[in-house]
């Protein structure tokens, strides 16, 4: 049986853009109407009132793009949330948005590292300014144009593996059946399709997220070589010195020792 026969529809490599996938997070429904009416023309809705709801839909769609996440809920706070959501998805960008602006809600902001915030009511354009501005980042913008990936024309299934990717890049345990259940793939008809539509296999693209995100983590003197490995998805320190040696010329330690020089 050719690859062709195992889903012969995938085999195109160009699509429709894709409506954007926002997760919206509040207790009044009524917020939830108007967040409805604003953004749903141009982005697919999904409207939660509570965060163990949330949860299990961002633990079930893993193909959500943006989260827009209320500060108080009726079940828990929006902080102890975004924390319990960074634990399953460290990529997602977050919009937290609340009544109570204070100076104390803002720099839990901060701390927790939020991407965004918009106080209620909100004026429209600075909301959909926002949104717009959050869904066009891409924290991994520079390899997909160092490796030529045309984002924007891959297949709805390729694309989603690839946003895949990017957000589990730190799991040590990811693997192309992970992926292919992901986005309902087999995972050899995946490798074969990945590798064709973004012109590098499935692994060395793994490991390309991994290295440039190493490098920007090394940059942090407070973070020691071995807790930068786990965080990227290396369960052994000694084999990502050794991959980051032939990917960047030089070890960990050294690339970071120039760095401070510099």
């Amino acid at each position: 049986m050719t690859l062709s026969h195992l889903e012969p529809k995938e085999m195109v490599t160009t699509a429709e853009p894709l409506k954007k996938t926002i997760l919206i997070v509040d207790d009044d429904p009524s917020v939830l109407q108007s967040l409805e009416i604003i953004l749903q023309d141009k982005y697919q809705l999904i409207k939660k009132e509570k965060g163990e709801e949330a949860l299990r839909t961002i633990q079930d769609r893993r193909d959500i793009d943006l989260i827009i996440l209320d500060v108080r809920l009726s079940d828990t706070d929006g902080l102890t949330l975004f924390r319990r959501i960074r634990q399953i998805d460290r990529v997602v960008p977050i919009l937290f948005m609340s009544a109570y602006g204070t100076k104390e809600i803002l720099a839990q902001m901060l701390e927790v590292r939020a991407n965004g915030f918009i106080d209620k009511p909100w004026n429209i354009d600075q909301l959909t300014q926002k949104i717009t501005r959050l869904l066009g980042s891409d924290p991994f913008e520079r390899v997909h144009q160092h490796l030529k990936i045309d984002f924007d024309h891959l297949s709805l299934k390729i694309r989603r593996a690839v946003q895949y990717i990017d957000r589990h890049y730190s799991s040590a345990e990811l693997s192309l059946e992970e992926i292919g259940q992901a986005v309902s793939l087999h995972p050899k008809y995946l490798s074969a399709s990945f590798k064709k539509e973004c012109g590098i296999g499935f692994h060395d693209y793994l490991t390309a997220i991994r290295i440039d995100r190493a490098v920007q983590l090394l940059k942090d003197p407070h973070r020691t070589i071995k807790e930068i490995s786990c965080e990227v998805g290396f369960s052994e320190q000694g084999y990502f010195s050794k991959v980051f040696l032939v990917k960047m010329g030089k070890s960990p330690s050294d690339y970071r020792t120039q760095f401070q020089q510099k």
